[in-house]
């Protein structure tokens, strides 16, 4: 008669594939909305600059939203006018921190890898206009705050969720989150 009970040994084997399994399908999300961001983004921006002149405007809801091109030479909100090499150096920094950060919690978060996925996408598809066009196209102007595009919408969401995330691998870890010690 055989001993049907699994061994420590077998148990802890079992758990690391199923961490791998569940960590390689993060990697897998983390980098389809990378590329569903920044293909969107490009995508929309070509569009934008093909068929409408620098400062041309199109009413979407009156006295809300706008779609006006403009062209942004800085980082978000217009910081950094005109410093198109530090710009691009500071993108590609963020980059790798995303990078980096993403290495280690993306295996503990589902909510790291989109964060981190909608990040990086927004990230690159900024940087390659910088790269490219010399500045940044931005098209979704709400009249009342500065305009700005699809790249923006993935690293202002993917931000939120990554921090989000943040907070449930410290409440998954039995730690209280910060400002809570």
């Amino acid at each position: 008669m055989t001993d049907a009970r699994l061994t420590s040994q077998q148990v802890q084997d079992a758990t690391d594939r199923r961490e791998f399994r569940q960590t390689r399908a993060r990697w897998r999300v983390a980098a389809a909305l990378a590329a569903l961001i920044a293909v969107a983004d490009q995508i929309v921006k070509e569009v934008v600059r093909s068929t409408m002149d620098m400062g041309e405007a199109h009413t979407l809801i009156a006295g809300l939203l706008d779609l006006r091109r403009v062209r942004n030479e800085g980082i978000a909100f217009g910081f950094f006018p005109g410093n198109t090499v530090v710009v691009g150096i500071l993108t590609v920094v963020a980059l790798t921190a995303i990078t980096v950060a993403m290495l280690r919690l993306v295996r503990r978060n589902t909510y790291a890898a989109v964060g981190g996925g909608l990040l990086l996408g927004g990230a690159a598809g900024n940087l390659f206009d910088r790269l490219v066009h010399g500045g940044v196209t931005d098209y979704i102007d709400f009249r009342w705050f500065p305009a700005f595009n699809v790249a923006d919408i993935g690293i202002t969401i993917g931000a939120v969720v990554l921090v989000l995330g943040l907070l449930m691998i410290d409440d998954e870890e039995g730690e209280a989150p910060p400002g809570a010690r």
